[in-house]
């Protein structure tokens, strides 16, 4: 097949997003099929052998790492010439809204991944009365859509109930080969938190964690808006940053830690609670979007209700000084992992596009 990937964000930037579209591009390229990438903003021109066309746009406040291209100079030419069979929209906003444009106009298939809950962002940096303008804007968008991908079966009937159709589930896998308990290295740390740095993913929660575990050493990799007011506010005390880590590296980190703590309240997956139980780690997080569905409470971690900073706290205390318990649920979610691979993810994404494609064909020539 010949695919073309449409993305708001994409390398050098690195988060679940990109990772899931490096890790498609992967599978891609290593079962014989052609991909295009377009994105917005400047970065590489390539990625793992496929060329990547970039998008001139501007920074979007809120979130500098994210460049708007509402007007996606040169896109519909990218998109004639390369003929693909059907178009991948990961994450549209703006961007992708311009791409199922162009594609409607030149009578492609598209395939659209809710992927962030950019509604969710609204609130968190301080605009709640812009949420319900955003999910009707969302919803828009995706309804032009010829299929839309929820990551999991929850977010999916939330995406039904607010309006939008056509409605499927396509999970994420994770590498169990990179992200393995045997990638453990001398220098450990008690808790870890892999995400990015930033008021959305309830960082300041990390702060109780600290103030109340004070003799257990937290570990932050990522960076983000909030990072150098994390790192003034946490100055002297028994924490660690790390910046963004990648591969091996991001591995070891993981695989080094006895606890995964992750407060994120937005995540419409949590590509990372997958790599942290891959990697042999319980997890504490929030029950609340992607991670709900992910962490089984008792068997592979611990959830807090939302909004519950001192449950969430007070789960870490249990799981770091009850040895027997961090085990068992750390045994427990490495076998959970290794039943979720990305080629059966993708196998299953692919024969859904060609069954997009044929459709979109067949109804073409009638």
């Amino acid at each position: 097949m010949r695919v073309a990937i449409v993305t708001e964000t994409f390398l050098p930037k690195m988060d679940g997003i990109v990772r899931t579209l490096l890790e498609l591009l992967a599978y891609l390229k290593g079962n014989g099929h052609q991909a295009l990438v377009v994105a917005a903003g400047p970065g590489p021109d390539e990625a793992l052998g496929f060329r990547v066309a970039r998008v001139a746009g501007v920074r979007f406040p809120l979130y500098p790492e994210l460049t708007l291209s509402p007007l996606a100079p040169g896109l519909a030419d990218e998109l004639r010439a390369f003929r693909p069979d059907v178009v991948h929209l990961a994450g549209p906003c703006v961007l992708g809204a311009a791409a199922l444009h162009a594609a409607r106009k030149l009578r492609l298939p598209t395939a659209a991944h809710f992927q962030t809950d950019i509604a969710g962002y609204a609130r968190f940096f301080g605009f709640p009365w812009l949420a319900p303008v955003l999910w009707g804007y969302l919803i828009a968008v995706h309804n032009r859509c010829l299929a839309n991908y929820a990551p999991t079966e929850t977010l999916a009937g939330e995406l039904r109930r607010r309006g939008m159709r056509s409605v499927r589930v396509s999970g994420r896998g994770v590498d169990t080969q990179l992200f393995t308990p045997s990638r453990v290295v001398s220098c450990r740390h008690d808790m870890l938190y892999v995400g990015r740095v930033s008021p959305e993913k309830n960082i300041d929660w990390l702060i109780d964690l600290v103030d109340a575990l004070p003799e257990r050493r937290l570990r932050i990799v990522g960076d983000g808006p909030g990072r150098a007011a994390l790192e003034r506010r946490l100055e002297g005390r028994n924490v660690s940053f790390s910046g963004f880590l990648y591969g091996t590296d991001l591995a070891e980190a993981f695989a080094s830690a006895k606890l995964f703590v992750f407060p994120s309240h937005t995540e419409t997956f949590g590509q990372v609670v997958q790599e942290a139980m891959a990697s042999g780690l319980p997890v504490v997080g929030v029950r609340s979007g992607g991670v709900a569905d992910l962490v089984q409470p008792g068997e592979t971690g611990l959830l807090s209700a939302p909004g519950d900073r001192r449950g969430f706290v007070e789960a870490a205390r249990t799981l770091l000084s009850d040895t027997d318990s961090r085990q068992r649920m750390a045994s427990n979610a490495r076998a959970f992992a290794l039943q979720r691979t990305w080629n059966h993810v993708f196998d299953q994404l692919l024969l859904d596009y060609q069954q997009l494609s044929a459709t979109s064909r067949s109804a073409e020539a009638a």
